[in-house]
């Protein structure tokens, strides 16, 4: 069964989320797992391809579920109804939790430490937790 995780920042800037998603692909790079990134829509996609492009020293390789090779990659980037081969690591970016959550091993809910980050995350523990799925809270600075 599917495993929910949410990763909680006490940073209540407006890049808290982006800081916490650096890490954790920072942490994929190193292990064998097969990540998909999942957003609102094309135009997100497309910006956090261009983020990850950019990160300064280093480069994690991964690609746009669009695009050709994107299952040959480790980290892969998408949105819509679809995520393809993928059912390693799912990573929330979106606003609303997505249908297939459940065909992964496990999701990643990032929650900054803003007022509306906690609202919204309060909501989604109680989705998963009411369907029945083990959630687990990490705490980290």
């Amino acid at each position: 069964m599917t495993e929910v995780w949410f990763y909680v920042s006490e940073d209540a800037s407006g890049n808290a989320r982006a800081l916490l998603l650096k890490r954790l692909l920072e942490r994929a790079r190193q292990s064998a797992r097969q990540l998909y990134v999942h957003t609102n829509d094309a135009a997100a996609a497309q910006r956090l391809d261009q983020w990850l492009w950019q990160l300064p020293g280093s480069f994690l390789p991964h690609g746009l579920h669009t695009e050709a090779n994107a299952n040959a990659q480790s980290v892969v980037i998408g949105h819509g109804d679809d995520p393809g081969e993928h059912h390693d690591l799912l990573i929330n970016l979106a606003d609303q939790v997505p249908d297939f959550f459940s065909r992964f091993q496990r999701v990643v809910e990032l929650v900054g430490g803003g007022e509306n980050d906690r609202t919204i995350s309060r909501e989604r523990w109680k989705l998963y937790r009411d369907r029945g799925y083990s959630v687990t809270k990490h705490e980290l600075g």
